[in-house]
């Protein structure tokens, strides 16, 4: 199989909460003897190093030009489209990260164009602020449209996409731009930074719904770690983890 780089999800395929997954940590480190090996994520509350830090922590040992996330590729969508002077609806830590990237952040619905990321103390006076910006004409990016995310012992809280809902609703415009999974454009990215094609890339991760279709959607191989049975020839499944490391072992000896 020629294999020149492996993309893993992360939370639910290489760790739960602070926990690595068993078997995780040296299935990572076998294949980044034999192939580039990147990191993904639809978390958009974080700034990229705070990733990059955990999976160190973790025991995964990469660099931070392997990790990607929904947050840092709104930035880089932004940046690469000259959309500025931004209202945001998101983390301290995703401002920090926007304003690193060059971008200038407004307070108010006075702002050109709109991002929205995961926002813990979302509320009305956001939501209004956002309308006004809209309304205006102004560009609507948002990191991702998750539903929710696990928060550890079973437990889901919403997601960006709680909030993705609320705004679209006010103003009743769709977002211009998903930088997030299953959109395809962390895939290009990674892509274009590592000088590989998507017949050379597999995607890993648990969630058909996110992970797996934007596999499909860009047209890459990938490996689903679940129960779950699926048609499509470029999606292999597996039930856990531990066959995850024979299956890998078999295909890229």
């Amino acid at each position: 199989m020629n294999v020149k780089l492996v993309a893993f999800d992360l939370d639910g395929t290489l760790y739960t909460g602070d926990k690595a997954i068993k078997g995780a940590v040296e299935l990572v480190e076998y294949l980044q003897n034999r192939c580039n090996v990147v990191f993904f994520t639809n978390n958009s509350s974080r700034l990229i190093s705070q990733i990059h830090d955990k999976l160190n922590r973790l025991g995964f040992k990469c660099a931070l030009h392997d990790v990607y996330t929904s947050s840092s590729a709104a930035v880089a969508y932004l940046r690469g489209h000259h959309f500025d002077n931004l209202y945001v609806v998101g983390s301290q830590w995703f401002r920090e990260e926007l304003m690193q990237g060059g971008l200038n952040v407004i307070d108010d619905g006075s702002a050109e164009n709109l991002v929205v990321a995961l926002d813990f103390d979302f509320n009305y006076t956001k939501v209004a602020a956002a309308l006004a910006v809209l309304l205006k004409g102004g560009k609507y990016v948002v990191c991702n449209e998750d539903r929710s995310f696990p928060a550890g012992d079973n437990k889901l809280l919403p997601g960006c996409g709680a909030m993705v809902g609320a705004i679209s609703a006010a103003s009743g415009r769709m977002p211009d731009f998903i930088a997030g999974k299953p959109n395809t454009y962390i895939l290009g990215k990674i892509a274009e930074d590592f000088g590989v094609t998507r017949k050379e890339m597999i995607v890993v991760g648990d969630s058909y719904e996110s992970d797996i279709q934007m596999a499909l959607n860009y047209k890459c191989r990938s490996i689903l770690i679940g129960a779950k049975k699926v048609k499509q020839s470029t999606v292999t499944v597996v039930k856990d983890m531990e066959e995850l490391q024979k299956y890998a072992r078999r295909a890229l000896q």
